[in-house]
C-alpha cells in the first residue's frame, strides 16, 4: 500500500477540490475521472435536489480530509 492511497474509507479531497472536495474524494477513492463524479452528481441535483444537497453538505462535514494529488 503506497502512503496517501489508503482505500479503506470514503474521503474529502482538499487537493483537488472545487467546493469542499467532496467529488473529488469519491472520484479518487473509486478510481474514476473527477469531471465524471462531478457531472453525475449535477445530473442527480437535477432529479433530486434536496437529498443531493443535504447528502454533500452531510458528506463535507463529516469525512475525514485528505489531500490525494
Amino acid at each position: 500500500m503506497s502512503i496517501g492511497r489508503d482505500k479503506s474509507a470514503w474521503f474529502v479531497n482538499k487537493a483537488k477540490r472545487k467546493v469542499s472536495g467532496v467529488c473529488a474524494g469519491f472520484a479518487a477513492f473509486y478510481e474514476q475521472p473527477i469531471w465524471l463524479v462531478r457531472a453525475v452528481v449535477v445530473l442527480l441535483a437535477f432529479c433530486f435536489p434536496v437529498a443531493v444537497v443535504v447528502a454533500y453538505i452531510a458528506a463535507a462535514l463529516i469525512l475525514p480530509e485528505r489531500w490525494v494529488y
